[in-house]
């Protein structure tokens, strides 16, 4: 502690080098936290606690491909199963294609059964509501909050996939967990089975919810057995499998983000490893002199590696600091069009990673010049004067 002085006032000899460093770091951190952090969230989405005894059923060759409602009657019959619900993605807008969020028909009695974790709050007078009116509607309260949505206000939807424009009355407003499970609203799929000829007694998908976790693989194998030969076959996996299959489409993220994180960790160090090369390089009479007075080789060594890391943590805290500050303003704006940025967090695995690997920057980046600096004979450092 009684060179930190001396360690702060050689940082400050050219505070253009070492405010341009700093901000070049914490740029560079920043930019690792975020996307280490994006990665994190989709993982997070992907890998759902709550959904380990629920699973998806759909047609085996594809997800546009519709299965027979009737199939819903022979799923409730399995001793494994508690609840079954058919659900259809509905993909209307709400008067701005900019205004996206998840919309789907639902068997209305069964949505609180299958979903008890994701839909809370709502009354059972409210439940009640929603099934005797065949335009109802629940929403998320985040959703509602988004476009000032209350109890009976009337939200048009225009189609995109089915040609039909409803008008759905809010019946209730639930909350949850995550906040990107409340960017969603589930209407009665009766309303969309009367409107368009093509689906009736035709469903997208059926969730299923089993009593235990355990039983979900035997179910899955007798399932798509039992409808093995039928003429809409069936692909019958986990609820998390179902959302990694649309993560996908997204491409091999991960690699992708990793391959950028390597490459951000690649380019600190060698501007890093550049400025404290110049710096040391710029002060070996001063270190001669060091010398000279009687510090040891390994004192001075110190006091320049101690000097990189500090160099180093201060970009590495700014970086730190200013992807807390972007996460709130992600959450708060970018979440409302992109719902699953709706859970944006910055992990402290992620921000103790970027500290870290930083600091280790410090110290590969000012370990070589600061040792050759040290091994360079007292009178060769000591012509100059």
């Amino acid at each position: 502690m009684k060179y930190l002085h001396l360690i702060w006032r050689s940082l400050l000899r050219s505070r253009r080098r070492t405010l341009l460093t700093v901000l070049s770091l914490g740029v560079s951190v920043f930019l690792v936290a975020t996307l280490q952090s994006i990665l994190g969230t989709l993982d997070s989405y992907a890998h759902n606690p709550d959904s380990a005894n629920r699973m998806v059923v759909r047609h085996k060759t594809s997800i546009t491909n519709l299965l027979p409602f009737r199939y819903g009657d022979w799923l409730r019959q399995q001793p494994e199963v508690e609840a079954v619900m058919g659900l259809q993605w509905f993909g209307g807008i709400y008067q701005d294609q900019r205004n996206f969020f998840a919309n789907f028909a639902v068997e209305p009695e069964y949505l609180v059964p299958i979903f008890k974790e994701e839909v809370r709050g709502v009354s059972e007078s409210e439940v009640r509501d929603f099934i005797r009116d065949r335009t109802g509607c629940v929403v998320g309260q985040a959703l509602a909050d988004k476009f000032g949505w209350k109890l009976g206000t009337v939200v048009p939807l225009q189609g995109t996939i089915f040609p039909i424009t409803p008008r759905l009355t809010i019946r209730a407003i639930f909350r949850s967990k995550r906040a990107s499970d409340e960017m969603a609203l589930y209407f009665q799929y009766k309303h969309l089975e009367e409107s368009v000829p093509r689906m009736q007694g035709k469903v997208g998908t059926f969730w299923v919810r089993v009593r235990s976790a355990d039983d979900v693989p035997r179910l899955i194998e007798r399932i798509d057995h039992h409808f093995r030969d039928a003429l809409e076959p069936t692909l019958s996996e986990t609820e998390n499998a179902f959302q990694l299959e649309f993560l996908k489409m997204l491409g091999d993220y991960a690699t992708m983000i990793h391959t950028i994180t390597a490459a951000v960790l690649a380019a600190i160090l060698i501007v890093t490893a550049s400025t404290m090369a110049m710096t040391i390089r710029e002060r070996a009479t001063e270190i001669a002199v060091f010398r000279a007075m009687g510090f040891t080789g390994r004192q001075v060594l110190g006091l320049l590696m101690a000097e990189g890391v500090l160099l180093s943590a201060m970009g590495g805290l700014a970086g730190i600091a200013l992807a807390v500050v972007t996460a709130g303003a992600v959450r708060a704006n970018v979440g409302t069009s992109i719902p699953w940025l709706s859970d944006f967090q910055l992990q402290g695995g992620t921000l103790l990673f970027c500290l870290q690997a930083t600091l280790a920057v410090g110290v590969l980046s000012t370990f070589i010049p600061a040792y050759q600096a040290v091994r360079r004979p007292i009178v060769e450092g000591l012509r100059s004067l």
